[in-house]
């Protein structure tokens, strides 16, 4: 039980460290295209919440949504 527990969190821990070395060094734009891509759902979400989720503004955000 206790190594099944290590390995789980090894790989949520895993999944948190992509998540934040993704949201710091790439743009904006690629952030909303990979979180954008497989939800349909997207649109629906108020800009407030996704942008807090991607980590920018939601002034940005409305503005590469403006430009799709």
């Amino acid at each position: 039980m206790e190594r099944y527990a290590r390995l789980s969190m090894g790989t949520v821990f895993g999944h948190y460290m992509d998540r934040i070395t993704s949201m710091r060094f790439t743009k904006a734009k690629k952030n909303i295209s990979i979180f954008a891509k497989p939800i349909d759902i997207y649109y629906r979400i108020p800009l407030g919440m996704v942008s807090s989720y991607l980590g920018i503004t939601q002034e940005t955000l409305s503005r590469i949504r403006a430009e799709k």
